[in-house]
């Protein structure tokens, strides 16, 4: 191997000035080098290696013999460090900081390279970067938090309203009637506009989870005909699942909502085409999968865990655009396509998963969905009863109730349905109206049915002043918040039970029979 630069070190051309150095001196100055954790490189004027460290070796993945004599392919002009990617026989691409240092001599220019390896640094901005697009969410989760709120309670009455009144009226009609269609279809609307106040909610993450062991494995069947026709006949449907896949712990309301969001995303990235969805359900070893190409939301499980990967044959999103499809109302498309894919930000937050998102225009889009695997026993979930039209029965029958809700609409609705019991509604519009008409009749209510939000006094204080009075009296929460939310302000107050407006007919009289513990008709399903 040419030893030429060390020749040139002890040169005797040297300026007389400077001390000479030996060969015992160079040979020790070399294992410094050798030993030093950057990379060195000796380039000569043809920029090719005449030298290379252990460090660099490493780094390009060669050996000295491969790397002597070898041109040097990066630029050597520059006057401050700059970045590159060294991509070495495993083909994984290196951070490397470069840096050139022109030793001009008096017969012959060398260069000086120096390589670091940054991958720790651009760790570091990447988890910077990413803890700071998780900030601003998270702001924008507080700001619509107080968005919700306001809607959660107003719209909420609203669709209150149309929901009971809908009810009510089919229970008047016969089965035969013409008129019912039209009614269902409005009771239905009422609900799903619920449902999108319900969404920001969720976005905002102040819905309450009912969290469970699951099989997303039976869940994702469990939906399949739901998603079949939710979506065109032209897109094929296809679920890739192993059975082995173990449980996960989660709300399966939310993880079907999370499903359905990015599927309805889906379909519309393929439109009128034919097109293919495809459900790829397995445990994979997060740790040995490469992320990097994808945009991440919330932390990425270590380890094993359960991957369910929805991947579709759609127009794709740009790779600029794929951190603001989680915008709330953002859409390539027609606007006002509401929260769709942002309502997942709450869920996946709540449930220590992560979405991964890969997307290239015109080259279709995948999202993975990445949870933790659930270790604890598998528990049922909460079974419904649906009442079908009750009638009053003689332990109704001449039962008080306290309404007390500032929306004359929703009292005279809840009135209505009182009566279809036989319970005989006192009703209140504020908190000291309720407070009135409770220590006239405290004796005779059976049951307070009461609103949070009021004017003047809020039915939290109004709770507690009745509880004053009568520890006992059962008390129904009746609101358009969240439950997790709406109970906060009834902490240790012994409230019996509550409902989330708007609520159907059925669901009030249910709840009143539960909560009285008064004997209901048959049930005719579960679900």
């Amino acid at each position: 191997m040419d030893k030429s630069w060390e020749s040139k070190i002890k040169s005797p051309d040297l300026p007389k000035a400077k001390p000479q150095i030996g060969i015992t001196e160079a040979w020790q100055f070399r294992d410094i080098i050798d030993k030093n954790s950057d990379g060195v490189l000796i380039l000569n004027d043809d920029k090719k290696i005449l030298y290379s460290n252990s460090a660099a070796q490493q780094m390009f993945q060669r050996s000295e013999t491969e790397l002597y004599g070898a041109p040097f392919g990066f630029s050597t002009s520059s006057n401050r460090p700059y970045e590159i990617d060294l991509i070495g026989t495993s083909d994984q691409p290196l951070p490397v900081e470069l840096r050139v240092l022109n030793m001009a001599g008096d017969r012959q220019t060398w260069f000086l390279v120096f390589l670091r390896d940054i991958s720790d640094r651009r760790k570091a901005e990447e988890d910077h970067r990413r803890h700071e697009q998780e900030r601003q969410y998270a702001q924008k989760l507080e700001s619509l938090g107080v968005l919700a709120g306001g809607i959660a309670h107003d719209f909420n009455n609203l669709l209150m309203t149309v929901v009971a009144r809908a009810g009510l009226a089919l229970r008047t009609l016969p089965p035969d009637s013409p008129a019912r269609e039209h009614l269902q279809c409005i009771e239905r609307s009422g609900i799903r506009g619920g449902e999108l106040a319900n969404q920001m909610l969720t976005f905002a993450g102040k819905t309450k989870l009912e969290f469970q062991s699951l099989s997303f494995t039976t869940l994702i069947k469990e939906m399949k005909s739901f998603i079949r026709s939710s979506i065109s006949k032209r897109i094929t449907l296809k679920i890739e699942s192993d059975e082995s896949v173990p449980f996960i712990r989660g709300d399966r309301a939310q993880l079907r909502q999370m499903v359905m969001n990015i599927t309805l995303n889906a379909a519309e990235a393929i439109g009128e085409h034919e097109g293919t969805i495809t459900f790829r359900l397995k445990t994979i070893d997060s740790s040995k999968e490469d992320f990097r190409p994808f945009h991440i939301i919330g932390d990425l499980p270590w380890g094993p865990c359960v991957s369910l990967k929805i991947i579709d044959t759609g127009c794709g999103i740009k790779t600029e655009l794929i951190p603001k499809i989680f915008d709330p109302f953002f859409t390539t498309k027609l606007p006002g396509r509401g929260l769709g894919l942002a309502a997942l930000l709450g869920i996946i937050r709540a449930h220590s998963a992560a979405l991964a998102v890969q997307s290239q225009e015109g080259q279709g889009s995948e999202f993975w969905l990445l949870f933790p695997i659930s270790h604890k026993p598998v528990k049922p979930g909460p079974t419904r009863v649906i009442i079908p039209d009750a009638k009053p029965t003689s332990s109704s029958q001449s039962m008080k109730v306290l309404v007390v809700d500032d929306e004359e609409d929703v009292r005279e609705a809840c009135s209505l349905i009182l009566r279809e019991i036989g319970m005989e509604p006192l009703v209140a519009n504020d908190g000291y109206s309720g407070m009135s008409l409770f220590t006239q009749h405290q004796n005779q209510i059976a049951l307070i049915l009461l609103d949070l939000t009021m004017p003047n006094m809020d039915g939290g204080l109004l709770c507690k002043k009745i509880r004053h009075l009568s520890p006992s009296v059962p008390i129904l929460i009746s609101s358009g918040y969240a439950e997790i939310e709406t109970m906060k302000h009834f902490n240790n107050l012994g409230v019996n039970a509550f409902i989330q407006k708007p609520f159907q007919v059925e669901d009030l009289i249910e709840k009143v029979q539960q909560v009285l513990g008064i004997a209901s008709a048959p049930s005719l399903d579960h679900t």
